[in-house]
């Protein structure tokens, strides 16, 4: 417990407008303490519900946000490029994987979940399209799913890879859980500085540079500065992200990333 109690100070020491940093550290530290060889973190929201969602093979959830520890292969992004297009409809032809629509029929509580842990058929997984074209491809040959629901529409995955072995344990779940748990306040500020919390679509990369340095002691005339941006633009950007947020100043905003 001693490793997770030290990451989770260092992980204190971010300032909120350092929190893609924060990410960062926590994905090395995790690879580190689990011996994983790449962490992905991804923010998914609910954009379909009713209706809609039962006929949906997602359920209505859909990927809004990513970042990998390390990143894939150039060949594989544009193997699986077709694949986001298609996932992002409602498409009754689609194929979701056994593990995909998994996690998404869980949403709502904390879970944890290994690929051979009984939670998938996974004999039947491993012959499946989907496993050949995101693990085979990516030689990946355990994974650890962790689910942290912020509220009944948004989720934070964070996903465990590794590609030799031995597979994850039930004390590498132990220690996941305990230590992904701990950090809901980062886990809320991922979201935030997605803007994903409030919307189901994300920030512009403009808007979050700016979100940025307003969570910092920086002007107005600073940010534009910073930006390379007329003073009169970035107030509105400023002005556009404070509608967004539901706020009516800086104050309020930092509020929010304090959890008020």
């Amino acid at each position: 417990m001693e490793r997770v109690y030290q990451l989770w100070d260092e992980l204190s020491q971010f300032p909120p407008s350092e929190t893609d940093k924060a990410l960062a550290h926590l994905a090395q530290g995790l690879a580190k303490l689990l011996r994983a060889d790449n962490v992905r973190w991804l923010g998914a929201v609910r954009v379909h519900r009713g209706a809609a969602a039962k006929a949906d093979g997602l359920l209505g959830w859909r990927l809004r946000a990513s970042y990998n520890l390390v990143p894939d292969p150039a060949a594989y992004l544009e193997l699986i490029a077709w694949w986001f297009q298609r996932s992002n409809k409602i498409d009754h032809d689609f194929q979701i994987g056994l593990a995909t629509h998994a996690m998404v029929a869980g949403a709502g509580k904390f879970r944890v979940h290994r690929m051979r842990d009984g939670w998938i058929p996974f004999a039947k997984f491993r012959r499946s399209e989907h496993y050949k074209l995101h693990y085979t491809e990516l030689g990946i040959t355990d994974r650890m799913w962790v689910s942290v629901p912020l509220n009944a529409d948004a989720e934070s995955i964070i996903l465990l890879d590794r590609t030799r072995t031995p597979h994850f344990s039930k004390s590498d779940v132990a220690l996941a859980t305990t230590l992904l748990r701990g950090i809901g306040c980062l886990h809320r500020q991922l979201f935030l500085n997605s803007g994903l919390l409030i919307a189901d679509a994300p920030l512009s990369p403009t808007a979050r540079r700016i979100l940025y340095k307003l969570l910092t002691g920086m002007s107005e005339k600073e940010i534009a500065a910073a930006v390379g941006q007329p003073v009169t633009t970035t107030h509105k950007y400023i002005t556009t992200i404070y509608e967004r947020f539901g706020v009516k100043s800086r104050a309020l905003l930092m509020a929010l990333w304090l959890g008020q």
